[in-house]
């Protein structure tokens, strides 16, 4: 019970400092950085997310946050990735997209975390 812990811990503090400094790198203009920085936050995320101990049973909470956090984390690197990449703006700038693909990247590698989390924990007892 205390690993899950603190892997849940970890991936709040993973979370929440990913999103500040991919937001002020963003507002920075360091658009490679930033999504460079997301990519491995959230492949931080997707396996703390994927090694919680089978033998222990989450609290519901813990799973309530799990999914509704990275669901999160996840929409805001959907949302981040398709602004840059259809950026009407940037049209001629490929490296702008390439950034835009990363985050998308980056938000798919959290969601299958986040069904892979889900399909041991959470809906096995459906």
């Amino acid at each position: 019970m205390l690993k899950n812990g603190i892997y849940l811990s970890l991936i709040l503090f993973l979370g929440v400092m990913g999103y500040f400094v991919v937001n002020d790198l963003f507002n920075e203009n360091s658009i490679m950085l930033a999504s460079v920085v997301f990519l491995v936050v959230s492949v931080g995320i997707f396996s703390l997310t994927t090694h919680f101990k089978k033998k222990v049973e989450l609290v519901p909470a813990q799973k309530f946050i799990n999914v509704i956090y990275i669901g999160l984390f996840a929409l805001y690197g959907i949302a981040m990735g398709l602004s840059l990449v259809y950026s009407p703006a940037l049209e001629t700038a490929a490296s702008i997209r390439f950034e835009g693909i990363l985050f998308l990247l980056a938000s798919g590698v959290l969601l299958y975390g986040l069904y892979i989390f889900m399909k041991r924990n959470v809906l096995h007892h459906v």
